[in-house]
């Protein structure tokens, strides 16, 4: 028998919210970042989804409503980053327009470490000693698309705008939920609601498919389900895509794991076009997540 769970009502995932982001302003002592945060700061995904199943929170993910602020956050903790790992990493805040699979161009924030891809480590302990403020929110993981800080917090700095905006780039309705931490506002969907109660992952369509992908698969292993019809959705938008493309496979790959993601491209780099196939990327894949006998 399935285990009965209880979610979070509305009053008590809001004061969740705003005790937890008011817990990680209080750690910016830079007052202009922490100002331009506070009044620019978006909570949403599945950290809302969780409350609301009564599941434990992974991490908190947070976005900001214009680039100067998203800007502005990912510099002071690659600043903080570079001060808790001297002389270990070569590391740049960069602005860039890029076009994604639909044509359009976009203009990105990202964090460049050279000839890493990433910096430092997902596995480092979140254990602190009680007292230890200064260890709290601390960068512990820069990528391109976002900065991963203790406290199971997550500052994705890919994306930014309103809401709306933000979610143009989620695959699944259940997610979209959001909470406007200047407002003190919790926005509850009626569709991303019923999709929470029946367990149904109804895709919205995404720029990121082949991740999409990989999501199914880790919902179907928790419980969910996905009509046949929402599957062919993906595969649809998938099959309208150049996958012999290395540039077009990263790019469809973000919300992939950082870590897996640059495995996967470095795997890819010295294949030739002409033997880049499903069979081939699809072994790589299953030994990168641990899939294969």
């Amino acid at each position: 028998m399935n285990e009965i769970r209880y979610g979070r009502k509305r009053s008590g995932i809001k004061k969740e919210l705003q005790q937890k982001i008011e817990d990680w302003l209080e750690t910016i002592d830079n007052i202009e970042v922490r100002d331009l945060a506070a009044r620019n700061v978006i909570v949403t995904g599945g950290s809302i989804a969780s409350m609301l199943l009564g599941e434990k929170i992974n991490d908190y993910d947070v976005y900001f409503r214009d680039k100067a602020t998203t800007l502005a956050v990912a510099k002071y903790y690659v600043k903080k980053f570079e001060q808790q790992h001297p002389d270990e990493y070569e590391i740049e805040v960069k602005e860039d327009t890029i076009q994604n699979i639909k044509g359009e161009d976009e203009e990105r924030v990202l964090v460049w470490v050279q000839s890493e891809g990433i910096a430092g480590s997902e596995d480092e302990s979140d254990n602190q000693e009680e007292g230890e403020q200064q260890d709290r929110y601390r960068p512990m993981f820069l990528s391109q698309n976002a900065i991963t800080l203790s406290d199971k917090f997550q500052i994705v700095i890919r994306f930014y705008g309103e809401p709306d905006q933000i979610h143009r780039n989620y695959d699944f309705a259940h997610a979209m939920n959001w909470y406007d931490y200047k407002e003190n506002h919790l926005e509850l969907k009626s569709e991303a609601m019923e999709c929470l109660l029946s367990r149904t992952l109804l895709y919205r369509g995404s720029l990121y498919p082949i991740a999409s992908l990989f999501r199914v698969k880790k919902f179907i292993e928790r419980g969910w389900r996905i009509s046949a019809g929402e599957q062919l959705k993906i595969a649809w938008q998938i099959s309208e895509m150049d996958l012999t493309d290395k540039a077009v496979v990263r790019e469809a790959l973000t919300g992939v794991d950082q870590v897996y993601l640059d495995q996967l491209i470095k795997a890819l780099e010295d294949v030739e076009k002409d033997k880049l196939n499903s069979t081939y990327v699809g072994s790589i894949i299953d030994k990168i997540f641990g899939d294969s006998e």
